[in-house]
């Protein structure tokens, strides 16, 4: 249907200069409520009506600080902005024609101010928003300004905020009407006064796509339907059909000033929600028929609803998932149901911790951690999950690293640290972490080699300069850096300041990355800089931290006394690259001999996170702490798998996972083997391997569209699935049997597979496609090449 558009005189009505970009006009565009001067979080709301006849095109572009939710019509469109540092704001665009309708319209904005967690950060409030309208030729825009109405007196209460969340303090009976609908009222409202947009940095288009909004439905844990009626002083708990990231909407009858308490969480013994954080939203009803929907979205599967003062008639629960929206391609089947089981809950844990960035949890805290990011969200979601291309390929989706690289950047202190999450306002012994910020130079060099993204490497080229330049200065006459070790739990001295092994195996291989970027940028004095730094952190790393008693590294080294090799120590310097080749071999006996060991304590942490440490931690014949954390174990198993040690792998995941899957009711997987967050993205580890080792798929080159595929299929008898890379999609199917390995592959077009097969136990007779293959024989494996099609072959 077409409409025609007309603007009344009330309505601000702007024809830009053809030089004004979205981003200069909303940067002019910027309004707020002169009666509100609180520096305090608080809402306020902003309306606006107008006549629409008749248009082809309708888009907004909207931005808020800190939060807003968008309305059309009463009917909601968008709620955002991507989480954002003032300095970097992102201004969010939908097209909303269809939610126009013949006649009069009206906008209503709920604008949260002065919020502050893990996610948002303290700063001056603000709106801008403008319509870009369209009619043949003809393009208008309608943009935000002192016509607009604001209300900071309605029914929404300044909120509770948490470092992981915020929950609802609101009362119904302050509005004294439905402002989202278009006949409210409005003319006592004040009008919006401009403020000066410079506040903000330049505006940008939202780098991250909106998040989904999907019905997923809701009932009673009892087993009674709706509509159903829940007494004073009483409690129901429902459950959500699977656990979602996202909001939930009460459509509800009670009397004038009753209270409603709305609690959700992870898990329920059918009386409490039992994992939930004290998310508490309290609603105050004004009387009769009414709707509530959380404005905050949470990971949760259980809902509880306590009535305080008087009965309600409850008609309906619904529940949203609001994530991001990933194209689920990545697919694992095998011939153990256990490890099915865990593909599953590992794949539904990196959705749920996917909104507007990686997240490390679902609930508790929802930050943006580049650790979690860089080491175990990223590397799992671009061969689980995908974004289907304008050429109808579904391929890997960078674009949350992307903006994560960005947001680190965007927390970089004046003398070169970055923060190791952001945008927050966190500053404690957790806001910079020295190997974090090694894992943010390293992650931007994977990012390249999977895009191709020169302008993202010259963007952050500066903050990358600065970074190193704040290593470089921490480098001791022994050639090793003196820093903060860190890297999870695993790490015996965690938060120690030494030359330590770990740190320095961490800025090895960023030094490498930086190197190779500067020739990216064709800035080969960079390179040879960078070179030359690695190669002397190699050298040192090799003369001062080998303990050749044990055929290992030191943990490492501090005020010139030795501390106790660990498996940690040993595991970080092979996947870091800084073992020689001579080494290798020694240095894996001693990991492989120690890996399962029991954590041992080499030093003290006080509640200030202040270090001693203790005298057991210079013994150097000291038995050795192992490796015990999911996050850890990422880099265990590459371990493991690059050995061609598959079925210890997936033994080790076994056992590992096993207290995981034993949870009731959650279908996610936990932070730690035996504790922590239970929807934690460090639980999710084990997808990867199986994708990408037990399947045995890998990317190779993107510029070159070349992918491996190496089955390590350990002990399964079959394992199929799919496998996202920056090419397409790849799917095989891996069958043992008496014949000998039969497999289908299908693989993307315009892609060359180098196929490798296991040489024991087989002969070499090889076919595809009816067709004999004669293959290399190299390092333990049956080479040959494939390019994109679908085959049929069998390995005798």
């Amino acid at each position: 249907m077409k409409y025609r558009i007309t603007l009344f005189v009330f309505f601000s009505f702007v024809i830009p200069c053809n030089s004004q970009s979205i981003s200069d006009i909303l940067k002019n565009s910027f309004i707020w409520n002169s009666s509100n001067s609180s520096s305090r979080p608080a809402y306020t709301v902003f309306r606006k009506t107008f006549n629409v006849e008749d248009v082809k095109k309708a888009n907004i572009s909207i931005f808020a600080d800190t939060r807003y939710i968008l309305w059309i019509n009463g009917v909601e469109v968008l709620k955002g902005p991507c989480r954002f540092d003032p300095s970097a704001p992102q201004y969010d665009q939908s097209d909303i024609l269809n939610n126009l309708k013949r006649g009069k319209n009206s906008i209503a904005v709920l604008v949260l101010s002065h919020a502050s967690n893990g996610k948002m950060m303290e700063h001056s409030p603000g709106l801008t928003a403008c319509i870009k309208l369209e009619k043949d030729s003809v393009t208008s825009y309608l943009c935000t300004d002192t016509t607009w109405k604001c209300n900071n007196r309605t029914r929404y209460l300044p909120p509770y905020i948490s470092w992981g969340f915020l929950c609802d303090r609101v009362d119904a009976r302050l509005d004294d009407g439905d402002w989202f609908d278009t006949n409210y009222n409005d003319t006592h409202w004040n009008n919006a006064i401009c403020i000066d947009g410079n506040k903000w940095g330049k505006l940008v288009a939202r780098g991250v796509p909106l998040l989904t909004r999907i019905d997923v439905p809701v009932n009673a844990i009892t087993g009674i339907s709706f509509p159903l009626t829940i007494d004073a002083g009483k409690s129901i708990i429902m459950e959500v059909a699977r656990m979602i990231q996202g909001t939930v909407d009460f459509d509800f009858e009670t009397t004038f000033g009753n209270s409603i308490i709305v609690e959700v969480g992870y898990s329920t013994d059918s009386t409490n929600i039992t994992t939930y954080y004290k998310t508490h939203n309290i609603y105050i009803a004004k009387a009769g028929r009414q709707h509530y929907e959380t404005t905050e979205s949470y990971g949760l599967q259980f809902v509880k609803i306590t009535v305080l003062n008087s009965p309600i008639k409850l008609y309906s629960v619904k529940a949203y998932d609001r994530r991001y929206p990933f194209f689920e391609s990545g697919k694992f089947v095998c011939s153990d149901a256990f490890l099915n089981e865990l593909f599953e809950r590992a794949s539904n844990t990196i959705k749920l911790n996917a909104e507007d960035t990686y997240m490390d949890c679902a609930l508790r805290e929802k930050a943006e951690w580049m650790g979690d990011g860089a080491v175990v969200e990223y590397p799992i979601s671009r061969v689980l999950y995908g974004r289907r291309m304008d050429d109808g390929l579904i391929k890997s989706d960078p674009r949350l690293m992307k903006n994560m690289l960005k947001h680190i950047a965007q927390s970089q202190s004046n003398d070169g640290m970055m923060k190791a999450h952001h945008p927050s306002d966190r500053f404690d012994v957790h806001a910079y972490i020295e190997d974090y910020s090694c894992l943010w130079v390293q992650s931007l060099r994977l990012v390249f080699d999977n895009t191709n993204d020169t302008a993202l490497v010259r963007e952050l080229w500066k903050p990358l300069e600065k970074q190193m330049e704040w290593f470089r200065k921490r480098v001791t006459e022994n050639g090793l850096l003196k820093a903060r070790e860190f890297v999870f739990f695993d790490n015996p001295i965690a938060y120690l300041t030494c030359e330590g092994a770990t740190l320095n195996a961490f800025y090895y291989k960023a030094l490498v990355d930086a190197s190779y970027l500067s020739t990216v940028l064709n800035n080969f004095e960079c390179a040879n800089k960078f070179s030359k730094e690695a190669h002397r952190i190699f050298d040192s790393f090799n003369k001062y931290l080998w303990l050749n008693d044990r055929e290992t590294y030191l943990s490492g080294i501090l005020d010139n006394r030795e501390i106790v090799p660990t498996a940690h120590s040993s595991l970080i310097a092979l996947q870091m690259g800084i073992v020689p080749e001579n080494r290798k071999d020694k240095v894996k006996k001693f990991l492989f001999e120690n890996y399962n060991n029991d954590p041992v304590k080499i030093i003290k942490r006080d509640r200030d996170w202040n270090v001693h440490v203790m005298d057991s931690a210079f013994y150097l014949s000291n038995k050795v702490g192992g490796i015990d954390t999911p996050y850890t174990a990422f880099w265990l198993l590459n371990e493991f798998f690059s050995s061609g040690l598959d079925s210890l792998a997936l033994n080790y995941i076994r056992n590992k996972w096993e207290p995981m899957m034993n949870i009731p009711q959650i279908q996610t997987l936990r932070e730690m083997f035996n504790k922590g967050d239970l929807c934690h993205n460090a639980g999710a580890v084990p997808a990867y391997h199986l994708l990408s080792f037990v399947l045995g798929v890998k990317s190779i080159s993107f510029e070159n569209h070349i992918i491996e595929i190496k089955p390590q299929l350990g002990d399964l008898q079959f394992a199929n699935g799919s496998v996202v890379t920056e090419n397409g999609v790849v799917e095989v199917v891996w069958k043992k049997s008496n014949e000998g390995l039969a497999f289908r592959l299908k693989i993307p077009k315009n892609t060359t597979a180098v196929v490798r097969l296991p040489q024991k136990g087989y002969k070499g007779e090889i076919k595809v496609n009816d067709r004999k293959i004669n293959a290399i024989c190299e390092s333990g494996f049956y080479r040959f090449e494939l390019n994109g099609g679908f085959y049929i072959g069998l390995l005798k």
